[in-house]
């Protein structure tokens, strides 16, 4: 359930490529993802994670106090949608996505990002786990549910207008989205 050394360091990569300022990470478990990223940022960035299991939150946030970056990262505990929500109510917007949560709410995560102008003009969303052990393969009726709901969520990406997307073969599947 971690992101892994080399795609932490990809991630790492795009923040320095894109020159974000601020990150939103959905789905931040021990938060190796959110740290790699908060490296990259400038002194002034910020990321805000968010993650559902305040045990794993806490276990994160004694992480980030050691780290000389940890300061850049907000935790928002809570259901990732409602908290996508409330910050596209506060009328935030990030310059880089990571998606790596609920796969079966991929989907809601997306379309929230892109229908309430959560994602900057020119920002980028990457979503891990888009090949799912290659589930996205086989049949959809040998599919688990978390294959059958990234299945899902690579056609709808697919077929949005509004974007464009490259799924990079990283690990099990990382795939790099922007607006149109």
């Amino acid at each position: 359930m971690l992101s892994g050394h080399v795609e932490g360091q990809t991630l790492k990569m795009f923040v320095h490529m894109t020159c974000a300022k601020s990150i939103l990470d959905i789905g931040m478990f021990t938060g190796y993802s959110a740290l790699a990223m908060a490296e990259a940022l400038p002194a002034d960035g910020h990321l805000v994670a968010c993650e559902v299991d305040p045990y794993v939150a806490n276990f994160a946030q004694d992480l980030f106090q050691g780290s000389r970056h940890g300061a850049k990262i907000q935790v928002k505990v809570g259901a990732a949608l409602d908290t996508l929500r409330t910050l596209a109510n506060a009328q935030h917007s990030f310059d880089l996505v990571f998606i790596d949560a609920d796969k079966t709410e991929y989907v809601q995560y997306f379309q929230t990002l892109l229908d309430c102008n959560l994602l900057s003009p020119q920002g980028f969303i990457c979503v891990d786990n888009t090949l799912l052990q290659g589930q996205v393969y086989l049949p959809p009726e040998e599919r688990s549910a978390n294959g059958q709901a990234i299945a899902h969520f690579n056609s709808v990406v697919a077929n949005d207008s509004r974007v464009e997307q490259v799924l990079l073969p990283l690990r099990d599947g990382l795939t790099i989205i922007r607006r149109l």
